[in-house]
């Protein structure tokens, strides 16, 4: 078994209107170690009231992407990893960003970004989570579940970041005990579009055509897959329902 994957992340009609650049970013790829191969997906937000969030964004989604990398060359088997661990590698990650920070004389807040991250291997998935956008996953292609669901602050339009000094209170964790055959991650500019909130559960239809086009793309072209997820991302149906950047990571299981 092994892993196609792609990821895009656009930005949205509201920043292009304005001039501004995008404030998300994703790392999204796979490691073989021995004969198992790994799915490693991390997603990252910037927030939108701030000056630099993208480059948190960015700082947080490579620095992550490496430490569950280098984790991975020590310790094989995914169930063997704690929640300490985890917590560790965001800590890391958060105190990048704080370095950054003092090297510009700036705020670590002005870097502020959510993190979604979820790593794959035979028989056993973690997900991490801080803030809004979501995760979801399948088995077979059918019902898509959600992993954790968006969490936002008192007020609309407020979540919570890895930036956060209280972050591990915000940190959720979760050991599946399986590996599921399709996974998802995205950011809150397309959870209404993937996401029912009335019924608090994942749009299959949304999902099962993206995964459907992915497994059965050729072998040698992710990067077309993923100009093709773009232009699906910033088709103005697309930008309609949802003017904010936009970032999602497909990664499907298939046969040798």
């Amino acid at each position: 078994m092994r892993w196609k994957i792609t990821g895009s992340s656009v930005t949205g009609r509201s920043h292009v209107d304005r001039g501004e650049t995008g404030q998300d970013c994703h790392r999204a790829g796979s490691i073989r170690i021995g004969d198992r191969e790994y799915f490693i997906g991390v997603v990252a937000d910037g927030a939108g009231s701030t000056t630099h969030g993208g480059v948190g964004a960015d700082i947080v989604c490579g620095r992550m992407y490496e430490h569950i990398t280098g984790t991975l060359r020590n310790t094989a088997d995914l169930s063997c990893i704690t929640d300490g661990e985890i917590r560790d590698w965001i800590g890391a990650s958060r105190a990048a960003i704080a370095a950054e920070a003092v090297a510009k004389e700036r705020r670590i807040r002005d870097y502020a970004c959510t993190l979604l991250g979820a790593v794959a291997g035979e028989g056993h998935t973690l997900f991490f989570q801080i803030g809004d956008g979501a995760m979801v996953v399948s088995a077979d292609g059918g019902e898509y579940d959600t992993i954790f669901w968006p969490e936002q602050g008192e007020y609309a339009n407020v979540t919570f970041f890895a930036t956060d000094d209280q972050f591990s209170e915000h940190l959720n964790i979760r050991h599946y005990p399986s590996t599921p055959g399709e996974i998802a991650l995205f950011t809150d500019g397309i959870q209404t579009l993937a996401l029912s909130f009335a019924q608090k559960k994942a749009h299959a239809g949304f999902f099962r055509p993206l995964f459907d086009a992915l497994r059965q793309h050729p072998e040698n072209g992710f990067q077309d897959f993923s100009r093709q997820l773009s232009l699906f991302l910033t088709r103005d149906d697309v930008s309609a329902r949802s003017d904010d950047d936009k970032t999602l990571v497909l990664a499907v299981l298939v046969q040798d």
